[in-house]
């Protein structure tokens, strides 16, 4: 790779337009991880975009004229709230040769474009999606998105799914996009499993089982990830007389939900601290990558594909329990390198009438959930009772693994890819980078610094705004490396997630950004400077308070199965809040 022309790569996924798709996804940290030499690639940071419009009035004026001189290229006016001028522009703004997207082509067409996606649907976001069941307005849709895939600027568009190759082919049915579709692999950082803490896995005669709803841990996809079957199989798996912790990393949904998705709610409240271990908290990567590497199987009978997660079950040695839905078998064999349940992809999905590709649709299908059950309590029970079948099943998956799902060798390959490519139009892309002098002055230092702990802070990080505090008084929330925090109790539309949402229109949220809650300065707290002098202490006690909720939470979990300890520490923290209380009030 080393003689290969040095690129410069734009990437806006921090862009307010990106939030609803997953902005820096854990699958694609690995092109960042491991980047060749002759990649260079630049990102906003939302933290330092905010200060600088705060304060350099100039700066900001600046780029909201440009915004409102845009000349539209592709963007219609009901699309603009998706992409607004001012995205284009801070597109545009961005330093780089070419403008790498993923999911979703949203290019400034200013310079050259790359594209990444792995399920077709997604592609079409926000016109379509998973789970829609019908393709709406496709005619219109094909010519939206056509002409963006066909444009000169489009050097091509990569997927690792070859059904994702051939429906992209048929639906759009164009020999210029034709000519731009390639095939990847795929694969995970070693940046992002590498950690010598890891615990070992327990004896199978008391495995360990997690469910974890998918790598962005979004608290609304517990049912889509099949969280209910989870807990329907659990109840089945105790009733055969086995022992076992079963392990969830998601938000707990409400009672009735569970109940009209047929789960025994007196199993649940009867396990819950003891062979149950519910885990509400976003869970760091590093904690995330514990819990995949003490359990023996990660339990996702969902109806859509999470390959992130898979892959990362895979790597750390636990065995994967899928269903067949589409693109599950690109990692998992079934009986070879983990277990697939059948009936999902014929319950979801089918063929659309009008454009004869494939399309989902959600609901709830009890027959479907009973099978299921069924399928993956008969298959682990197996495998528990046979401890050799197990160690053989684990030792072909991490093999396979290993090889197939190297995170170097994705890079290497898409990489080379983009410079063979990118060499071949040299004509049309050979510029240094695309920044106006005066832009360039004004924004060079805004963007993320280029380290492996800087792309560590963004890839980690919630890839959807995930409340951390809310006080009544204000709210924080965390995504893509920031902490974002607005006062009350707002409701947030899109582009109200945008650094510059409130200098655009009036009325909108005023928010600040930083990196961190102890940068905050206690904005999100209710009290009042003017009334005590006690502010200090009462800022302090605050702080302490939200900084260690997740502790506390964390010991609470690991000392209940020891009632004796778990009450000696329930009185101690008792008495410190009697304390704290005592201190802080007025």
């Amino acid at each position: 790779m080393n003689d290969r022309q040095n690129i410069s790569v734009a990437v806006p996924w921090s862009l307010s337009h990106y939030i609803p798709l997953n902005g820096f996804h854990p699958l694609y940290r690995a092109l960042f991880d491991h980047a060749p030499d002759n990649i260079s690639l630049h990102a906003w940071d939302n933290v330092k975009l905010h200060r600088r419009f705060e304060s350099n009035a100039a700066t900001r004026q600046m780029l909201m004229k440009k915004a409102n001189s845009t000349q539209k290229k592709y963007v219609e006016n009901k699309y603009e709230k998706y992409f607004s001028p001012l995205n284009q522009v801070l597109t545009a703004e961005l330093m780089g040769n070419i403008e790498f997207h993923h999911t979703v082509p949203v290019p400034s067409l200013q310079r050259p474009f790359i594209l990444h996606c792995e399920i077709f649907a997604p592609l079409l976001q926000p016109f379509a999606h998973h789970g829609m069941g019908q393709l709406k307005r496709s005619s219109e849709i094909r010519d939206y998105y056509g002409a963006i895939l066909g444009h000169p600027l489009c050097l091509g568009v990569w997927s690792h799914m070859p059904a994702t190759i051939e429906t992209i082919r048929k639906f759009f049915s164009n020999p210029i996009i034709d000519q731009k579709l390639f095939q990847s692999k795929i694969g995970i950082s070693a940046n992002s499993l590498m950690d010598q803490t890891l615990p070992d896995k327990t004896s199978l005669s008391r495995p360990r089982f997690l469910f974890m709803n998918s790598a962005h841990q979004i608290p609304s996809s517990f049912f889509l990830s099949g969280g209910h079957i989870v807990l329907r199989f659990w109840k089945e798996y105790l009733a055969s007389g086995r022992e076992g912790v079963l392990t969830l990393r998601c938000t707990r949904p409400r009672d009735e939900d569970l109940l009209y998705h047929g789960v025994d709610m007196a199993m649940v409240c009867a396990e819950v601290g003891r062979s149950i271990v519910w885990v509400q908290d976003y869970w760091l990567n590093h904690e995330v990558n514990a819990l995949m590497a003490s359990s023996h199987f990660f339990l996702l009978p969902s109806a859509s594909l999470h390959s992130a997660s898979i892959m990362q079950a895979m790597l750390l040695g636990t065995i994967p329990i899928v269903t067949d839905t589409v693109g599950t078998s690109v990692y998992v064999t079934n009986c070879e390198t983990g277990i697939i349940v059948d009936g999902m992809r014929d319950a979801v999905w089918r063929e659309d009438e009008e454009t004869g590709i494939l399309i989902d649709r959600y609901s709830r299908i009890p027959e479907l959930d009973d099978s299921l059950v069924s399928q993956i309590s008969g298959r682990i029970g197996m495998l528990v009772d046979d401890s050799a079948a197990y160690n053989k099943m684990r030792d072909r998956m991490l093999a396979h693994a290993k090889k197939e799902f190297s995170g170097e060798a994705f890079s290497n390959q898409f990489w080379g890819a983009v410079s063979d490519i990118y060499r071949q139009n040299v004509r049309i892309s050979d510029r240094p980078d695309t920044v106006s002098d005066k832009s360039k002055s004004a924004l060079s230092d805004c963007m993320i610094q280029g380290t492996h702990d800087e792309w560590a802070r963004v890839f980690e990080s919630p890839t959807f705004p995930m409340l951390r505090v809310n006080t009544g008084q204000g709210m924080v929330f965390e995504c893509g490396g920031a902490m974002l925090h607005a006062c009350g109790n707002p409701e947030f539309k899109l582009n109200d997630w945008s650094v510059l949402a409130q200098d655009v229109k009036s009325g909108a949220l005023q928010t600040t950004f930083a990196y961190t809650l102890e940068e905050l300065e206690g904005k999100y707290l209710p009290f009042s400077v003017s009334s005590d002098k006690r502010v200090g202490s009462i800022l302090s006690w605050r702080f302490i308070e939200v900084a260690s909720r997740a502790l506390i939470g964390w010991v609470a979990r690991i000392l209940k199965p020891f009632p004796r300890i778990y009450r000696v520490a329930r009185w101690v923290l008792s008495r410190f809040r009697h304390l704290k209380q005592w201190v802080i009030s007025p």
